[in-house]
């Protein structure tokens, strides 16, 4: 079924997340010296996005380990919201998003633990909760015996937009 544009709309996005008891945060600056975004011919890409409240990394560790999956879901729908955030602070909104490519989800995890995808789960569940057919995407998951600065997610985004 084809979305209307009020369907598309950063409102629409927003109100569909404030029914789940959320808001998009504030992007934080990034880590390193590498752009937060890169937008080229229809095509953008995000620079690993991670678990964040306030601007600064929440739930470190490895699922597994330090942390449930339960909290590893918690952190992957984290992930997505600081991902959805970035897509509008790249789009000047959610009007331009024709829709989610690719999802790469890294999972800081314990040695014997395995369920990466039912931990990206959240995160991907999250994409689709707020941005209805436009969030479905492609997905890869990839267990690291750590993250950088001990983060336990980083889901780095592709996505297709509407060049202006």
């Amino acid at each position: 079924m084809e979305s209307t544009r009020s369907d598309r709309s950063t409102a629409a996005v927003k109100e569909r997340l404030r029914a789940l008891g959320l808001e998009l945060p504030k992007p934080s600056a990034p880590a390193g010296s590498y752009e937060p975004w890169r937008l080229d011919r229809g095509v953008g890409w995000l620079a690993a996005q991670l678990p964040s409240r306030d601007g600064r990394s929440v739930m470190h560790g490895r699922v597994g380990a330090e942390l449930t999956p339960e909290q590893g879901r918690d952190a992957a729908r984290l992930a997505a919201l600081s991902a959805l955030a970035r897509i509008e602070q790249a789009l000047g909104g959610f009007e331009r998003l024709r829709g989610l490519l690719r999802v790469d989800g890294h999972v800081a995890s314990a040695d014997r633990f395995v369920e990466q995808p039912q931990v990206l789960d959240g995160a991907s569940e999250l994409f689709l909760a707020a941005l209805g057919d436009r969030g479905r995407h492609a997905r890869t998951a990839f267990a690291a015996p750590r993250l950088p600065l001990d983060n336990s997610i980083e889901l780095a985004i592709t996505f297709a937009y509407e060049e202006e």
